[in-house]
């Protein structure tokens, strides 16, 4: 049985997305795109559930 980590990287949700992951940075930076958090240092993670929920926003 796999367990799947509850946060995914940038790169990892680039990918789930079907977007370069310097596109996440840019939307970070403009206050746009997917809700993210920042524990700490450099480190930007995403959440599945956020991710969807803002593809199922940005189609509507």
């Amino acid at each position: 049985m796999e367990v799947q980590s509850t946060y995914m990287t940038r790169e990892q949700a680039a990918a789930f997305l079907h977007v370069q992951p310097k596109t996440l940075a840019n939307w970070a930076s403009q206050s746009k795109g997917p809700k993210f958090r920042r524990p700490g240092g450099k480190v930007v993670l995403y959440t599945r559930s956020d991710l969807e929920a803002w593809v199922n926003g940005a189609c509507q």
